[in-house]
């Protein structure tokens, strides 16, 4: 096993679920003796080293977590200390201790023409954590039930993934939910009752029934989102990003482009793209084009006035 490891990606859950598997894998049952976290943005890489290079107490082997790993990408440091990237090279080149290093950090891309990032390459091994595919999601939940000895609806599981938005990390809190809330098996009725519907489930709803000139409907979702405590300028970033994803999955997928490929190419979550074909074949390019550019002058029109925030978001949905 590599006692080098890097994992980076944006799903919080997922990364600590692994470094947990991780770790368990090479030290057995977790405790103070053979189990540290330390975090860049308090900590000296010093202290990194120092306590790396420390015999571990009443063990054989020990794991040490460092979390908020910047270092290894192009943002800068937010902490207050300034590390001495030399040493941390120094050590991981000629590294000859029995403690395994999980560094960790949550952003989408690593800066590899950094030294640092190379030389962990070499040495280590880095893994990226993308989000669960459709099938992985199932195989989860399933995974999860099974424990318990509970079964899950099949139309229930569809609703399950639909309201999370095919998301681990939501995923994962609302079956939480879930398993709380029902005394057997897992129906339809029940992750109606206890499953929230996400901000970006909605934020795509909110969009079909502007696209669709349900005008009413768009009136009353957006107001339900305003009470939830959603901003009204973040609604409308998100209806802006929610036309524009519409509107580049029309034009690959004119171009041929099958709903994999289109994922790869916007970088996106293929659940996005599916809901996005499902709903673009019914309206031409020049439609969604129209749309973006109402948005543009809508947005224009939300930093320039100085009217109630809440009354132009629905003057939004009425105009476009």
């Amino acid at each position: 096993m590599e006692l080098l490891q890097l994992m980076y990606g944006t799903n919080i859950i997922r990364i600590e679920d692994e470094v947990k598997k991780i770790a368990k894998s090479y030290a057995g049952d977790l405790d103070d003796f053979n189990f540290t976290r330390l975090n860049l943005k308090e900590t000296s890489i010093e202290t990194v080293v120092e306590e790396a290079q420390t015999l571990p107490f009443l063990t054989d082997r020990k794991v040490l977590v460092i979390d908020d790993a910047l270092i290894f990408t192009a943002n800068k440091n937010t902490g207050s200390v300034n590390h001495n990237i030399d040493l941390l090279l120094d050590y991981l080149t000629k590294k000859n201790d029995d403690t395994m290093i999980l560094f960790t950090v949550y952003t989408e891309k690593l800066d590899n023409r950094k030294k640092l990032t190379k030389v962990l390459k070499e040495k280590g091994k880095v893994t990226e954590i993308n989000e669960m595919t459709e099938r992985e999601l199932s195989l989860y939940v399933e995974s999860v039930l099974n424990q318990e000895n509970i079964e899950i609806h099949s139309e229930a599981l569809e609703l399950l993934l639909e309201r999370t938005s095919y998301k681990y990390e939501n995923v994962h809190n609302e079956l939480s939910k879930l398993l709380l809330y029902t005394d057997g098996d897992i129906t339809l009725e029940d992750v109606k009752e206890v499953v929230s519907i996400s901000l970006e489930q909605n934020v795509f709803l909110l969009t079909e029934f502007i696209l669709k000139n349900e005008k009413e409907k768009a009136v009353q979702l957006g107001r339900e989102l305003i009470l939830q405590k959603e901003e009204p300028m973040k609604l409308l970033h998100l209806i802006i990003g929610q036309f524009r994803l519409f509107y580049q999955v029309k034009i690959l997928n004119q171009q041929g482009y099958q709903e994999d490929n289109i994922a790869k190419a916007l970088k996106v979550h293929p659940y996005r793209v599916k809901l996005a074909l499902r709903h673009v074949r019914k309206f031409p390019l020049e439609n969604l084009l129209s749309k973006m550019m109402l948005c543009r002058d809508i947005d224009y029109k939300f930093k320039s006035s100085y009217l109630d925030r809440n009354t132009l978001f629905e003057l939004f949905i009425l105009e476009i």
